[in-house]
């Protein structure tokens, strides 16, 4: 890499005549990582062990538009039938699954096509991310052999294990990558084109999940506050970024939705006011660079005004988003759904040891960098910058919403070899092997990503409302197909077990865990946790011929605790109502079915 000056306490770059080329030697890193996922997920292959529920769901989502659905209309009919639940994802996700089960299919039959796309398709997204994470170590440490041990080490990352393993299909991937993508594009010397590339990311990513706003605004600031300091080289680089994603929003927007849904606001997925509050932020600060003063505090009140304008727009034609998408949630559903989600709450309502594993690494990155920001050449000083500002915006949104805390940790690779590389130098130059292999081991320790979450792990005892061991055996692929030896029928389950239901049968369920399912949802958990008169009345309402519950469900347990003499109660204890009776289905195991007599 003749372009970039590696920052002071990396070794200079000599690399031997022979040496693999750097793309080779990155692809062949890439390879071994997949390698080693494979390995790793073999089990769930096997069993077809997707690693969450929106897995199903997505591959659902993918066998409806296959089956003549429309590629507009994304609603899950068999989910509160029969006007059905109205997804907020992207259809565009659907395109790569859809595409390999076409082309696996008419050799491998329906099942082993979908099982290859369950595999390929997270592989696929693995090595994207690993190559944006070589890309982007290379840029910021300088040095090509760095840039293939990042390549190695996203595959022991606990956001690469979290989000694109083989049966990870669902979106969470897919954002990663593009967050990544936007980070590669904004860190170093900037561009008019790099920060519209960074942009068109942006656009993409908020096309797949509303999620990627709070990052995309994240680098608006950065971007702003360079300016205001005078530091931006390109001053027209938060114009461009802001107006890429604006127009790029509209572009997929149209794809996704063709004409419709333009006098729609939805405060959980790409709606117009998004679109017109990014052209106006885009435009507002075209304004401010092109006739703001070179005053510091000129160009802050001229941006912020632009900002302004742009928040006011949103908050006047958005109103009932000022709570955020979960806001239409009644009280008893976010009680016993949404503050039981894990994944959607802050790291700081996490047991310590969990927010640990999930917090420590990105800061070993943070502070690998700012070693790295003190000892390199002053002209390499920027580009570090810039990338401890995107780490530490990735950190801050993780810390608020700990799924988000995935992008954190596979961002924070290049700067934990950024503190890793001169530490191994130091190592390498002890005399004694009794002293140089121990501190080797505990500096490449140090250095693997999934070090702190494995620590993590074994430190955290298992928790009392996780699924038990029957739960997984119950809700497996193969016990659920058991329930099509019932007529096609409407059933009540859990909103834990719904998605399997769906994925694995030809039944139907009452609700499940999507917040824009909010009265369906509702009814779930008063069904379970209500008295027998509204139990049954709620499954009377929604047609519903069946009930069942999988001992150790986690949402039954939730259920039983918050109303002991609820349903959920009692029909995992054996003594329904008398409107409910015992079903046995030949071949179902663990759980425990009941028809509604009456």
């Amino acid at each position: 890499m003749a372009s970039l000056v590696a920052p002071a306490g990396l070794e200079t770059e000599r690399r031997p005549r022979r040496a693999l080329p750097y793309p080779a030697a990155v692809s062949l890193a890439i390879l071994a990582g997949a390698v080693l996922l494979l390995l790793f997920t073999q089990a769930d292959i096997r069993n077809l062990g997707f690693g969450d529920p929106d897995d199903l769901m997505r591959m659902q989502e993918v066998r409806d538009w296959l089956g003549g659905q429309s590629w507009f209309d994304v609603t899950q009919y068999r989910i509160a039938p029969p006007t059905g639940l109205s997804m907020h994802w992207s259809r565009l996700l659907d395109v790569p699954l859809a595409a390999v089960i076409l082309l696996v299919r008419p050799f491998a039959g329906q099942a082993q096509a979908e099982l290859a796309a369950s595999v390929i398709v997270p592989l696929a997204t693995f090595a994207t991310i690993a190559a944006l994470i070589a890309a982007i170590a290379r840029r910021t440490l300088g040095i090509d052999k760095w840039a293939v041990v990042a390549a190695l080490c996203a595959v022991a990352n606990v956001g690469m294990i979290s989000v694109a393993r083989p049966m990870r299909i669902d979106h969470h991937g897919w954002q990663a990558a593009c967050a990544l993508a936007m980070a590669l594009a904004l860190i170093g010397d900037r561009t008019l084109r790099r920060a519209a590339v960074a942009g068109l990311f942006a656009a993409l990513w908020m096309h797949i999940s509303l999620e990627g706003i709070v990052f995309t605004a994240g680098c608006s600031v950065w971007l702003g506050l360079r300016w205001i300091l005078g530091q931006e080289r390109c001053p027209f680089a938060l114009p461009a970024f802001l107006g890429a994603a604006a127009a790029a929003s509209l572009g997929f927007f149209l794809v996704g939705h063709g004409g419709a849904l333009f006098d729609r606001t939805f405060c959980d997925a790409i709606s117009p006011v998004h679109m017109v509050v990014f052209a106006l932020a885009a435009a507002g600060s075209a304004m401010a660079v092109r006739f703001a003063p070179d005053h510091i505090v000129a160009r802050g009140l001229a941006l912020g005004g632009a900002a302004l304008v742009a928040a006011m727009t949103y908050k006047l034609w958005a109103p009932q988003c000022g709570g955020g998408a979960f806001s239409a949630l009644t009280p008893l559903t976010y009680r016993l759904w949404y503050l039981t989600v894990a994944e959607g709450l802050p790291l700081w309502t996490q047991p310590a040891m969990l927010a640990f594993g999930w917090l420590a690494f990105p800061l070993i990155g943070v502070a690998g960098t700012i070693y790295a920001i003190r000892t390199a050449p002053p002209g390499h000083r920027p580009v570090l910058i810039d990338y401890a500002a995107l780490l530490v915006i990735a950190i801050l949104i993780g810390c608020v919403l700990m799924r988000a805390s995935a992008l954190a940790n596979l961002l924070a690779v290049p700067g934990a070899l950024a503190g890793f590389a001169p530490l191994w130098q130091r190592i390498k130059a002890i005399p004694h092997a009794l002293l140089r292999v121990p501190a080797s081991a505990l500096a490449i320790l140090f250095v693997i990503p999934a070090t702190p979450a494995f620590l993590a792990l074994a430190a955290t005892p298992e928790a009392k409302s996780a699924p038990g061991p029957q739960h997984a055996q119950c809700t497996s692929a193969a016990n659920m197909r058991h329930f099509d030896a019932l007529p096609a029928a409407v059933l009540m389950t859990t909103l834990d077990s719904s998605q399997m239901l769906i994925y694995a049968t030809h039944q139907s369920a009452v609700g499940s865990g999507y917040h824009r399912n909010v009265a369906a949802m509702e009814d779930v958990i008063r069904f379970y946790t209500a008295d027998d008169a509204t139990a049954h009345a709620i499954m009377k309402r929604h047609g519903s011929g069946y009930a069942f519950v999988c001992p150790g469900d986690g949402d039954a347990r939730k259920y039983s605790e918050a109303a002991p003499q609820g349903l959920a109660a009692r029909l995992e204890a054996g003594t329904p109502p008398n409107w409910l009776r015992p079903v046995t289905i030949p071949g179902l195991r663990y759980a425990k079915v009941y028809r509604l007599v009456d």
